[in-house]
């Protein structure tokens, strides 16, 4: 582990820069070895039986064979016909049908999450059967999901690129040779301005992103997605298509925005304006739709928490806009908890047995999110002033009675799934969607009191799955150092210890005095690792009126 301490007048690091070869192919790349550079694909990677990975996406180049290219040819003139059923796409080999058949049969119910996704259940789906870009991104998916399922190792890193392509696994063959088609038939949507392409481009590069978390190559499922953003803001349209992509990238983006890894853009929302919150209803009509607003509201937060740090280091005094937006940030807040109090009895009343697995866990789970929504909004102009957090204090512990109360639920879902013939169909390591990890993760950041923000800690490395480029127990770790280098000895003379199994909601918080505000970490942001098992941490506080940033190195292979 190392530690640096440096004083600094700019904002705090939004990444580091590291050293990299520009061209030759990311094989070659991968395997430090000197790249010939040859289109489609290098001479190198050919030669020696390895299946050269290209130049990615956003540089231009390829990776796509020749004999492969006659095949897609054939392939992309079927596709061209809507009509085709999702029973048989002429042109797929047996091995690219089963694929297609577990994307639409296991995949997209994992990764669309509680809630459903119309980004995956329809518009994927739909684009898969005309655009040949699409359908074989989301067979290199499947192959990714399936292999990840098999193995058990969801953050291997996948594929190895240091060894032959005889050497790898079907499945492992499959995704890469998929991955390149896609890639291939992907530059030809990039070079178009038409409005189509652009929503086939989108939705390729929701897929790309998805397909690097389940990789564990979060390097390039953060451009992946950087990109994707940059390209949504060409999105003039207003089609219930650009609506679905638009929630496919928000819901992406709600993770990497909470672990201090914003967008470089803010997203276009549908639904919301200036960044001043989402229309509230007085009724949702679905839960999905009560989760949709509540996004939007997230991001908008974000947006708004990101803009007041940066105007914040430069006035004393908070502008009245950013007050203004917080103001209607806030009332949003109230008025969706209204309205979706009031809509869960009817939406429950409306389901044949009166309830469903939407409900069941979407409602804690929504209310968590809320509660993390609530904290953030009230806290968004707060400058340096971390003790603000301590008023909140009865709104994190419901946080974590939210969390107990989800984990039940949870924890029967799992037994029942597991109780089926074949569990590992139904494989509960990985998702895409929202889940415990953010606000378990803020509590143990933002919540002083000592035994309330261990509580969110033990939540996290109890947390059975990962969730986009983040597991329980990496983020529990961080959390953990976090509390570490804030409190230090502060402690030392005392125990501090809760009962697993009782109920934090109206218990009084600890009689211990909370770590000092000059103690106080304000923002960290964390440098994930590709494929290793260290991350970068940069921890930001304010002592005696100025701002210093700590570098610190974590080995998740060494800790607790």
């Amino acid at each position: 582990m190392d530690t640096a301490l440096q004083t600094e007048k700019p904002t705090g690091p939004k990444r580091t820069v590291r050293a990299k070869t520009k061209a030759g192919c990311r094989t070659c790349k991968i395997r430090k070895v000197k790249c010939d550079e040859g289109r489609p694909a290098c001479h190198r990677c050919v030669s020696t039986g390895r299946v050269c990975d290209g130049y990615g996406i956003w540089r231009g180049g390829g990776n796509a064979y020749g004999t492969a290219e006659r095949a897609l040819n054939t392939l992309s003139q079927h596709l061209s016909q809507p009509s085709r059923s999702l029973g048989a796409i002429p042109g797929l080999n047996h091995q690219e049908s089963h694929a297609f058949h577990f994307f639409r049969t296991k995949t997209v119910l994992k990764i669309r999450g509680v809630f459903g996704s119309d980004f995956w259940e329809q518009l994927v789906v739909q684009f898969s059967l005309r655009e040949p870009a699409v359908l074989h991104a989301v067979i290199a998916l499947a192959a990714t999901h399936r292999r990840g399922i098999i193995s058990g190792q969801i953050r291997r890193p996948f594929p190895d690129e240091d060894k032959p392509e005889t050497a790898m696994d079907p499945s492992e063959r499959l995704a890469l040779e998929q991955y390149n088609k896609a890639i291939r038939y992907l530059f030809q949507h990039l070079k178009e301005k038409d409005d189509q392409s652009l929503r086939i481009s989108l939705a390729s590069c929701v897929v790309f992103t998805c397909i690097e978390l389940i990789k564990g190559d979060i390097e390039t499922s953060q451009v992946h997605f950087q990109n994707g953003v940059r390209l949504l803001q060409d999105c003039k349209s207003k089609s219930s298509a650009d609506e679905h992509i638009s929630e496919a990238f928000t819901r992406i983006s709600i993770r990497p925005s909470i672990f201090g890894q914003a967008p470089d853009f803010p997203l276009k929302m549908p639904g919301s304006t200036s960044g001043s919150g989402p229309i509230i209803p007085c009724v949702f009509d679905a839960i999905g739709e009560a989760r949709r607003c509540l996004d939007w509201l997230l991001h908008d937060i974000n947006m708004l928490s990101t803009e007041a740090d940066r105007v914040l280091q430069e006035v004393v005094q908070v502008p009245g806009y950013l007050v203004r937006r917080q103001e209607r940030l806030q009332a949003c807040t109230s008025s969706w908890l209204r309205a979706f109090s009031t809509s869960v009895p009817l939406i429950r009343k409306r389901l044949p047995d009166g309830n469903d697995d939407a409900l069941t866990l979407g409602e804690p789970l929504l209310l968590l999110y809320h509660g993390m929504a609530s904290i953030m909004v009230a806290m968004s102009l707060r400058g340096t002033d971390e003790t603000a957090f301590d008023a909140y204090t009865p709104q994190f512990a419901t946080i974590l009675e939210h969390t107990i109360h989800l984990w039940g639920k949870v924890a029967t879902a799992a037994r029942n799934q597991l109780s089926c013939a074949n569990p590992a169909a139904h494989d509960l390591s990985f998702t895409a969607d929202m889940g415990f990890i953010p606000p378990l993760y803020y509590t143990a950041l933002k919540c002083r009191v000592p035994r309330f923000r261990r509580r969110a800690v033990d939540f996290l490395v109890s947390t059975p799955h990962r969730e986009g480029m983040w597991d329980g127990k990496m983020a529990a770790a961080i959390a953990r150092k976090v509390i570490q280098l804030e409190e230090g000895d502060f402690y030392a003379a005392s125990e501090i210890a809760f009962d697993q199994g009782e109920l934090v909601l109206g218990v009084p918080a600890d009689d211990l005095p909370l770590v000092p505000g000059g103690k106080r970490i304000s923002d960290v942001s964390v440098m994930l690792p590709d494929h290793g098992m260290k991350v970068v941490i940069f921890c930001r506080r304010y002592m005696d009126g100025v701002r210093k940033t700590e570098r610190v190195e974590l080995d998740l292979g060494c800790a607790p």
